[in-house]
């Protein structure tokens, strides 16, 4: 008798403790199936590797000028109808927007210095507003309007001016990966400009 109670009580614990076990795995169980619906319906985060895109110049920033002299150029006789501009100790040859300076008995492409003055602008100049100021440029050389006369003062490329075209003669150069134009000390970045005919400007920039 006492035998048959022992073997009783053991197979009811017995089968306690399997209904335990089986309601805890059936729990495991749910919470696994909801965890694997979650993951189908959220979103897949897709990772893309970011490269870096060298910026490659075309190389057309002169076509404007196509037939104009190129930049440094040495010439021996000056065009027709230059006009003569002296500014302290420098002198320079101007014709069409284009100076020159005397040099070891040739005549040399290149920029007038700051603060030299015209009474005109060359044909065909572009207006290149920067803030409250208005800059004129054509062929590489800058200026800005002098006060209380008509006259156009020689300035320094002002930082940040988009222009239509560079004068050939210029270089490329890299700076971290990247191509810019470099012109008479100058960097230029190729920028969009829907504002020119060929939708590409070239930007005055510093490093």
């Amino acid at each position: 008798m006492k035998t048959t109670i022992l073997m009783s009580i053991i197979l009811t614990a017995a089968l306690a403790m399997t209904g335990e076990d089986l309601l805890a795995q059936n729990r495991r169980d749910r919470k696994a199936e909801k965890l694997v619906a979650a993951n189908r319906r959220a979103p897949k985060k897709v990772v893309v590797a970011r490269r870096h895109v060298r910026k490659v110049v075309v190389r057309k920033a002169h076509t404007r000028y196509v037939g104009m002299p190129r930049w440094g150029a040495k010439v021996t006789a000056l065009p027709a109808s230059f006009v003569t501009i002296s500014f302290g100790d420098s002198q320079f040859f101007y014709h069409n927007g284009v100076y020159y300076s005397r040099r070891n008995g040739v005549y040399v492409v290149t920029r007038p210095v700051r603060g030299v003055r015209v009474q005109m602008l060359p044909v065909g100049f572009r207006a290149v507003p920067i803030g409250p100021r208005t800059y004129y440029y054509y062929y590489g050389t800058y200026y800005l309007k002098a006060a209380n006369t008509d006259d156009y003062i020689v300035v320094n490329p002002p930082e940040g001016a988009v222009v239509d075209a560079l004068p050939e003669g210029y270089e490329i150069k890299v700076v971290d990966g990247n191509e810019y134009y470099f012109l008479d000390g100058v960097y230029y970045a190729e920028v969009d400009a829907p504002e020119f005919e060929d939708r590409i400007g070239y930007q005055v920039v510093t490093f």
